[in-house]
């Protein structure tokens, strides 16, 4: 079994339950040693573990901090808080030097700031610890496609072959995916789909604060209901869990819809999915319940394509890798302007891409993330 096969069988809130207190590690955090008070951690005294503790508690912080910058086609952590994490899990590495898990999570830090060059030298220093980890020689052969460098990913590729065969033709799944999802022109028109089998998915976006919809969701729903016209037999999945005055995303798109003449039955809200990865994970397992063949994927322009590649990969031990997903954008920008997919773009669709094929991101407890 892959490395990814196994981390794929603990979800991201069971994980999270873990880092609580559900396993073994999680107890040995919350059962600190006593020789130490954390009084004196602000000088830099404490306890190695006590020290170590402190700083993921304040990269986690760092981390849950609600500042955002977002568009259409993403929503990140702003740079300064992600530097603040990146320096905090870089600090606890000094202090615990044979723990690559915060190595891992600083880079995925660095990647969230846009450095991808930073988070490669980390996926280095992580190979002078472990040579034959596979995931960092995952991590490296991705990252180094994604920057241009195809002969360096090639030797990644070929380590991989060696050291977990099955996790090496994931990648390449997984590139070829990328490339073709990358490549396929965007349009904001509806395409032409056999109407038997296919079922209608619709991304969320971010609810204001006072729980309304943003123009951009209203433009998605607009999108949402002249498919419905066009197939009315098609099931229609809203997928969208975050979280604002009391309404999800999900909860939101399903009443615009009936308010707007879709009859609530033909629609499945999905209402715990909290970014484009999770959209799809939960996303396939609807699409299977409902006994889907292909369906339409329905976003914003600049995210389609990020969208139909984590659909695609997510789908593969659901749907099978032959399930076909076709897509659809509404314009938040002139077509013509999105036609190559920008770096941000590519940058945001490796790294979903890795954490669809069930990699961890951050994976120091308490700050654990796919």
């Amino acid at each position: 079994m892959s490395h990814s096969r196994t981390r794929r069988a603990l979800t991201i809130p069971v994980a999270i339950a873990l880092a609580l207190g559900g396993g073994a590690c999680a107890n040995d955090r919350t059962d600190p040693p006593t020789s130490s008070t954390s009084e004196t951690m602000s000088a830099g005294g404490g306890s190695t573990y006590e020290r170590v503790e402190k700083l993921l508690d304040e990269a986690e912080e760092a981390f849950e901090s609600p500042a955002r910058a977002s568009s259409a086609g993403n929503t990140d952590k702003t740079a300064d808080n992600m530097q603040v994490v990146a320096d905090r899990l870089m600090q606890a590495h000094e202090l615990a030097p044979y723990r690559n898990d915060l190595l891992f999570s600083a880079a995925s830090a660095q990647i969230a700031r846009k450095d991808v060059g930073a988070a490669v030298e980390l996926y280095k220093s992580a190979l002078t610890t472990a040579p034959n980890d596979v995931d960092a020689q995952s991590y490296l052969a991705g990252w180094s496609r994604h920057l241009g460098r195809q002969a360096d990913a090639a030797n990644y590729i070929d380590r991989l072959r060696t050291l977990d065969p099955a996790r090496a033709q994931e990648l390449n799944a997984m590139f070829a995916t990328i490339d073709q999802k990358v490549s396929t022109p965007l349009t904001d028109a509806l395409p032409a789909l056999p109407e038997p089998g296919l079922a209608i998915v619709t991304l969320g976006y971010a609810l204001r604060e006072d729980g309304s919809m943003d123009d951009i969701l209203i433009d998605r729903l607009q999108l949402t209901k002249a498919a419905a016209q066009r197939w009315p037999d098609a099931p229609i999945v809203v997928t969208g869990g975050v979280e604002q005055s009391g309404r999800t995303e999900g909860e939101s798109m399903k009443e615009w819809l009936i308010d707007n003449g879709v009859a609530a039955d033909r629609i499945l809200d999905e209402n715990f999915a909290r970014s484009t990865v999770e959209n799809a994970a939960y996303g396939v397992e609807v699409l299977a319940r409902v006994r889907a063949t292909h369906a339409l994927i329905i976003s914003s322009a600049s995210h389609i394509r990020r969208a139909l590649t984590v659909f695609q990969l997510a789908a593969a031990e659901t749907l099978g890798r032959d399930f076909v997903f076709a897509g659809t954008g509404s314009a938040d920008k002139p077509l013509a302007e999105l036609a190559t997919a920008a770096p941000d773009e590519l940058l945001s669709i490796y790294r979903d891409a890795f954490s669809s094929i069930g990699m961890w991101s951050y994976r120091s407890a308490p700050l654990l993330r796919q």
